[in-house]
């Protein structure tokens, strides 16, 4: 078990950085660095509950990048956590133990125990930009990649009257997603300029660390939402949208070894009903909306193209790919995509019927034997379409793997059915005699 404590964040007036010190308790310590300086306005605007959650969110991100899996699990995974965090009222917080300690658990697959302790932190004060002064009826989470194009497309296009506040953030150890964001923001200024304003992106990473860092990243979208909720605060905007489609939303394990957290749980909807669950608690009146979680990536695809000319010039520069800075392996190294991790796999199914332009370093027929670790994740989504499955089948996995309104249930089973056939059309269409074996197709 590790025994952790969270420092509260120190602001340095020269770099403009919010550093939050955390150490474990046989030595371990790092330093979690927060591009603060643009953050200020919206810290002085926002109550102190609302800036306890995005510490924490931030705090969590770190911890998760600090420990690493390996050395601190019986398991090789799953480690057990007990975490101190400081907030300016823990009788407040008390209550949101519970709520808290299950998300994470979920979330990232360890055993959480959280604390919380009286410590009162403030920033220097500063102004409110005047381009955030207008009415913003709702702020987007803008990753880069796909469904954020699609999400911030869909609503510039289908709200002329409407503003919308787009939030991003990056880790400097993760290769190319500022790089995404930007490109993105300055075609849509070309295309949609007087109906959203962009915060820069927010770099978020660890600096200095004494130990090896954890390479898994599965609290990232609990940092992203404590992120936007701050901003939307600071604002007065009361929705927050995740565009994400159902399938990975959902993340169906593709075998009995992806179970779990070891398939990630992003946006699940079983972890935003916990954060609406502690922001109620707490009395934050904002809400959290993913508009397609009962579309596929596909179907995400096609609407958007038909409602939006200009998406199909806009494709190539999102980028879906989760091995991006793992070259090694690739056949043509100059592509953006690995083309065999399960996001570029996903990516390329939806864009099947639209045409797609992105370059691959990889395609699904390069890697055969399929049970090499760099093609693991062609092997278990072949699998996974040569299994019979019933929706039965599908509705019991799915209530295993966290999915608790049933009232949704039915949906979600749609939606992991109507992406087994995507998956399936496209591997008919690309793979070769053998991938097709494999896959039963």
């Amino acid at each position: 078990m590790k025994t952790i404590k969270v420092h509260k964040p120190v602001y340095n007036t020269n770099t403009g950085t919010g550093t939050i010190n955390i150490v474990d308790d046989i030595g371990g310590n790092s330093t979690l660095n927060i591009d603060f300086k643009t953050l200020l306005p919206f810290a002085n605007r926002v109550n102190k509950d609302v800036l306890d959650f995005f510490i924490i969110s931030a705090s969590v991100y770190g911890i998760d990048r600090f420990i690493e899996r390996k050395l601190n699990s019986i398991d090789g995974w799953s480690r057990e956590l007990t975490v101190s965090f400081p907030v300016h009222d823990p009788i407040k917080w008390a209550p949101c133990k519970s709520e808290l300690n299950t998300l994470l658990s979920f979330l990232t697959g360890d055993y959480w125990n959280i604390e919380f302790r009286k410590e009162s932190f403030e920033f220097p004060k500063a102004d409110l930009d005047k381009v955030y002064s207008g009415t913003f009826v709702q702020v987007n989470l803008l990753s880069g990649g796909l469904d954020s194009l699609i999400g911030a497309l869909d609503f510039l296009s289908q709200n002329p009257q409407h503003k919308v506040l787009f939030v991003s953030h990056y880790d400097s150890q993760m290769h190319g997603p500022k790089g995404d964001q930007k490109d993105l923001i300055s075609e849509f200024k070309k295309m949609y300029s007087n109906q959203f304003t962009y915060v820069p992106s927010i770099k978020v990473s660890l600096g200095y660390t004494n130990t090896n860092r954890e390479t898994t990243f599965r609290s990232r979208s609990f940092l992203f939402i404590g992120l936007a909720l701050m901003i939307a605060q600071a604002t007065d905007t009361l929705s927050i949208t995740v565009p994400e489609n159902g399938t990975v939303s959902l993340n169906f394990p593709l075998s009995a070894s992806r179970r779990s957290s070891c398939s990630t749980r992003t946006t699940h909807p079983f972890v935003l009903d916990k954060i609406l669950s502690i922001w109620n608690i707490l009395s934050i009146a904002t809400k959290i909306y993913n508009p397609y979680e009962f579309y596929t990536k596909g179907e995400m695809v096609n609407d958007c193209a038909k409602n939006n000319p200009g998406f199909l010039s806009l494709i190539e520069k999102s980028n879906s790919c989760g091995k991006r800075g793992h070259r090694a392996h690739w056949q043509i190294p100059g592509a953006t995509h690995c083309g065999i991790c399960m996001p570029c796999i996903y990516r390329q199914a939806s864009l099947m019927t639209i045409g797609d332009n992105t370059s691959y370093g990889n395609s699904i027929n390069s890697l055969i034997p399929f049970l090499s670790k760099k093609s693991q994740d062609i092997g278990a989504c072949l699998d996974f379409l040569n299994t019979p499955l019933s929706k039965a089948e599908i509705k019991q996995e799915l209530i295993v793997n966290g999915v608790k309104n049933l009232t949704k249930l039915n949906q979600y089973v749609d939606v992991v059915w109507r992406t087994r056939n995507e998956l399936k059309q496209w591997v008919k269409k690309v793979g070769n005699p053998a991938v097709k074996l494999k896959a039963g197709v």
